[in-house]
């Protein structure tokens, strides 16, 4: 069962090691292109160019030397090269930008036809890409539906929305 379900939580834990030992935890002997391709997938690979020595570059305890978005995308990144069918990020992408969530996202729903993902997430720009989504409100689930179909009907899904784009017009 373990090996069925990849897990990122929205603290994950890193070592103080490279990126790339960090990447390729669950799986030590991969190399090169398996790890570049799902530091890709994460929206990583091009900040990880930057870095010093680039995949060699050491996080430091926890990834102290990385962003708290460079650290979710980090373990991403490891539970996408573990290529499980089933993929529950739980709030994992909090510390990322909505523009970069969605294009993680976008990048998941392209390249895993056979995974599932499951997406907790508060970010709605996000969410509205998935295939289903759920509302929960108060540990309930409230309504259930596609972003097209929320947004057709009154309720919490729609009032959140309309709360998150009138946000980001004020910033």
């Amino acid at each position: 069962m373990r090996g069925a379900i990849a897990y990122v939580p929205q603290d994950s834990f890193l070592f103080s090691t490279t990126i790339k030992n960090n990447i390729r935890y669950g799986d030590p002997v991969l190399e090169g292109i398996e790890i570049e391709i799902a530091a890709k997938q994460a929206q990583m690979h091009s900040e990880i160019g930057n870095f010093p020595q680039q995949y060699e570059t050491i996080v430091g305890e926890r990834g102290v030397t990385l962003s708290g978005g460079q650290r979710q995308r980090t373990a991403l990144a490891r539970a996408l090269l573990v290529d499980a069918p089933v993929l529950i990020l739980d709030d994992a992408l909090s510390s990322v930008d909505n523009q970069t969530a969605t294009n993680i996202l976008r990048n998941l729903s392209e390249g895993t036809k056979r995974q599932t993902v499951i997406f907790i997430s508060h970010q709605m720009s996000a969410a509205a890409t998935a295939d289903r989504i759920f509302v929960m409100d108060k540990g309930a689930i409230v309504q259930i539906g596609t972003h097209a179909e929320l947004m057709q009907q009154p309720g919490l899904y729609q009032t959140l929305w309309q709360q998150q784009q009138l946000e980001e017009l004020l910033h």
